[in-house]
């Protein structure tokens, strides 16, 4: 279909450019010459990741043109306004000029066209121009209201695959007629009255507003009451009622206009209608209220010590944008700047500044630039690029600097900076008691867990763990013999309550699969957790030379063996409400592992099913993680030297004789991060690859919110939109 988009900057390019990238027509029309010259060289006026590869290959495929011909608009059977509502410094938005330019375009355009709007306008807007087309243009329009829900620095996916699609509609035969259009984008769509469309943007930015606004003043609270806001906030998400999605995270005060802009068209509404709306007109007062305690902060460190430099890394309110409309940032260099202290600022999205800007700080080339000469790091957003830079790094720099991070985001310097790592919700004195790694006492009474592979090694070290903590066990491994030695082994362990049950089961064969499911629920009547912990390292050597049946025999056990399990389990799990599954991964997962191609293969895919299986279970309480133990000392390792370096390559030969003779990985490390994710303490943890040896799982209880937004758990991978492309995947 021939749409014609109009005002052309942030939500304009965006939509233009899906449009295009979802095989429509698109004219994008904009009066700003500038605009129009720019971006047919496929230069944007905004930075979103993917955006410039979109309309490089959409230029090519001639699917998408740009002018500033108000004329041509009469080709197209749709006309979408997308401009975006500017708003001042009060968050305070002036329609005014948007509406003028819809008239104009509504005066040039014929009758029986399809108006769509996106801008952010006071709800009633609709109606009226429909009243303006029908009684003073005598044009007969049908009128969609469609708010944007783009989020910066991940517009395109949002529009590409969102969701749900809210649409505003009058007529039924209107919706008809455009229904194949927007099932183009996605099949999940929202129809409602014009005007409740209209009030529900308003309504949504308003909450996400009131719910930033609410967990900052509970982390004032906080901080006065040795609370640990943090940790307030998981207690709030795992309330099923608010959930994991919530706007609840403590740190800086909304900004960027978008929300302060629907938050002020409500307490205009109302005062209109003469309506008393307490609530909202508190969130501007509250958030405004919470402006001040970076400045309060930063008066306190002024009566300590003298402070010369600031540097501030992240100029935009968000991360992976270049707007630097209504940023925070700037206001906090604005201070600086009153106060007389120099102030120095990096952020790779913003490429140039204004002039008014430039005067206010100096613009560094690195996050590490200047740093040893800094008094005060400030982490203004959330890049992700602010997690590479490691403490150790940033402490040997500067081991006097004291880092504000609003958002608790940067949380790895806690331990390295102590008294000199702040941050919205802070406890009081909490940070001067030396912290270790916290060990936790784990319960397991009456549930039941089944382990796979539990005949010797880790199989054998987590079972007594679980039973050690109150569990009822199913363990099974292929050899009869084996596992009827370990349930003996184990029988001497349990305490009167407690049960084990044992089962010679090849996890490769989907029909011993079912029966030992089928077995474990007639005894127990139920499954709670599942560790798949059976693997075998298969034929070493090079791929040309191994037994192919060894090696498909490998793939059976290690890859499908776990899926068939899954496969069984989870229609129980779902009917339970709960579950969970902990999956042994091992080397070859992250990195490559040479002449053991079978193990690594499986081990790898092993992850990308977990990956796949969090996403298919969300909703589900259902969760599911894989575990990387690190070099075990086991039959396994045995296998490798004795194997010898012609067929497993020198270099893990050698690591396998170091390993051999300095112990490994201790089980007992393997079966704590076992445990703690097979128990409540991990709960929304999912889909997350974690090791054993390397990472820190004992604290994760205190920032899911950093895991669970973070790629280094998975299979490390870079997917395009990362690189700033879109590669033909929607």
């Amino acid at each position: 279909m021939k749409i014609f988009v109009q005002g052309l900057w942030h939500c304009g390019t965006v939509i233009s450019a899906s449009l295009a990238y979802l095989n429509h027509d698109v004219i994008a029309f904009d009066d700003n010459n500038k605009t129009i010259s720019n971006l047919k060289k496929n230069i944007s006026p905004i930075y979103e990741p993917g955006l410039r590869q979109i309309i490089k290959e959409s230029l090519k495929k001639k699917k998408i043109t740009f002018t500033n011909n108000l004329s041509r608009l009469n080709l197209a059977k749709v006309i979408w306004f997308t401009y975006d509502t500017p708003v001042n410094s009060n968050d305070e938005a002036d329609s005014s000029k948007i509406i003028d330019n819809i008239k104009k375009t509504l005066k040039k355009a014929k009758s029986g066209k399809s108006i769509i709007i996106s801008s952010q306008l006071p709800v009633g807007t609709i109606g009226n121009l429909e009243s303006y087309s029908k009684k003073i243009l005598n044009k007969k329009f049908y009128f969609f209201y469609c708010p944007e829900n783009l989020r910066l620095g991940n517009a395109l996916k949002s529009f590409i695959n969102p969701e749900r699609l809210i649409i505003g509609y009058r007529e039924e035969s209107a919706k008809k007629k455009i229904n194949g259009f927007f099932k183009s984008i996605t099949n999940n769509l929202l129809w409602m009255k014009t005007e409740s469309a209209e009030m529900t943007k308003h309504a949504i930015n308003s909450f996400l507003a009131t719910s930033i606004s609410f967990i900052n003043e509970i982390a004032l609270i906080s901080e006065q009451t040795k609370a640990h806001a943090h940790e307030v906030e998981e207690g709030l998400r795992s309330e099923p009622r608010i959930g994991r999605k919530a706007f609840i995270s403590p740190g800086t005060p909304f900004s960027g206009g978008t929300l302060g802009r629907d938050v002020n068209y409500l307490s205009q509404i109302a005062k209109n209608l003469k309506i008393k709306t307490n609530l909202i007109n508190a969130i501007e007062s509250s958030n405004n209220n919470h402006k001040k305690w970076i400045f309060n902060e930063l008066e306190k460190i002024i009566k300590i010590k003298k402070i010369k430099k600031v540097s501030i890394w992240g100029l935009t309110y968000t991360n992976n944008t270049d707007t630097l409309r209504r940023s925070f940032a700037i206001e906090i260099a604005k201070w600086l700047k009153e106060k007389k202290i120099s102030t120095f600022a990096y952020d790779t999205k913003v490429k140039s500044l204004p002039k008014e800007i430039k005067k206010i700080f100096k613009k560094n080339n690195s996050l590490l630039s200047n740093l040893k000469s800094m008094d005060v790091l400030i982490i203004n957003n959330k890049s992700r690029e602010f997690l590479k830079v490691s403490e150790k790094i940033v402490k040997k720099i500067n081991k006097k600097l004291i880092i504000i991070d609003p958002n608790y985001f940067c949380r790895q310097y806690k331990k390295s900076f102590g008294q000199n790592y702040i941050y919205v919700g802070k406890a009081i004195n909490k940070d001067k008691i030396k912290t270790k790694e916290k060990k936790f006492k784990f319960n397991f009474k009456n549930k039941v867990v089944l382990i796979t592979g539990a005949s010797k090694g880790l199989g054998f070290s987590v079972s007594k763990a679980f039973l050690n903590s109150g569990a009822n066990l199913v363990i099974c491994s292929r050899n009869y013999k084996e596992i009827k030695k370990t349930f003996l082994k184990l029988n001497k362990f349990k305490k009167k309550n407690q049960k084990i049950i044992y089962s010679a089961t090849d996890i490769s064969a989907f029909s011993d699969v079912k029966i030992l499911i089928k077995k474990t629920l007639k005894i127990f009547k139920k499954i709670d957790i599942l560790v798949n912990n059976a693997g075998v390292y298969g034929p070493k050597g090079e791929i040309e030379n191994v037994n192919w049946e060894e090696f498909v025999k490998t793939i059976n056990i290690n890859l499908l063996g776990s899926i068939y399990l899954c496969k069984e389990l989870i229609p129980y799990f779902k009917k339970n409400k709960k579950g969970k599954i902990i999956q042994l991964s091992g080397g070859g997962a992250a990195s490559p592992l040479p002449f053991i191609s079978a193990y690594a293969a499986s081990k790898a895919a092993v992850v990308r099913f977990v990956e796949n299986l969090s996403e298919e279970l969300k909703g589900h309480n259902i969760d599911i993680n894989a575990v990387a133990p690190g070099p075990l000392n086991t039959r396994m390792l045995d296998e490798v030297i004795k194997a010898g370096p012609k067929k497993v390559g020198k270099e893990f030969f050698r690591k396998s004789l170091a390993q051999k003779q300095t112990g490994g990985t201790p089980f007992k490390k393997v079966d704590e991060l076992i445990l703690f994710l097979a128990s409540d303490l991990s709960n929304g943890i999912s889909g997350k690859l974690i090791s054993a040896l390397w990472d820190k799982w004992n604290n994760w209880i205190n920032h899911k919110d950093l895991l669970n937004n973070s790629e280094l758990y998975t299979l490390r991978r870079v997917i395009a939109s990362d690189k700033g492309y879109m590669w033909g995947d929607k």
